[in-house]
């Protein structure tokens, strides 16, 4: 009964923070910009499933969505289905990304992160963009994220 109402509350939090990102009173800028307009259709402990629709404050210089904001998208994604998971604030330690095909403005995309692997501190995560008129994969994300903590011996920078 704790775990459920645990993972209850992991995934209310995760939708909160999603939406806190969206309407930019979580985030700076980049991040409420790249979040802009994301609906969440699916959640549970380890997997998340959003609607996207691109928007043109996320276009490069031909018209396509831009490959920096679709890996900044992925990576906040691929970070609320790990907080999910692990009920912890995680940071990215490695990020793979690899793009398939285009989008443009007004167009719907799915994103759908899974986690798909924990060892130890480590959580590993893959993030599927794809096109939701065809299915057509426009990027596909793979992360490594760990558990962001303090080490008390490290002195802050004194620059």
């Amino acid at each position: 009964m704790v775990e459920k109402e645990m993972e209850d509350s992991s995934l209310e939090v995760t939708r909160k923070f999603i939406k806190g990102l969206a309407d930019g009173t979580l985030s700076h800028e980049i991040e409420a910009l790249t979040t802009t307009g994301i609906q969440v259709v699916k959640a549970h402990k380890g997997f998340l499933l959003c609607d996207f629709i691109i928007h043109s404050g996320l276009l490069d210089e031909n018209g396509n969505w831009h490959v920096s904001a679709i890996a900044t998208l992925v990576d906040i994604i691929a970070n609320c289905a790990s907080y999910t998971f692990t009920s912890c604030h995680q940071v990215t330690l490695d990020f793979s990304i690899s793009y398939y095909s285009t989008a443009n403005v007004q167009e719907e995309v799915e994103i759908e992160a899974k986690v798909i692997g924990k060892k130890d501190e480590l959580t590993s995560v893959i993030v599927e963009v794809k096109k939701k008129q065809n299915g057509e994969l426009v990027a596909l994300g793979k992360l490594w994220m760990a558990v962001a903590r303090r080490n008390p011996r490290h002195q802050a920078s004194k620059l």
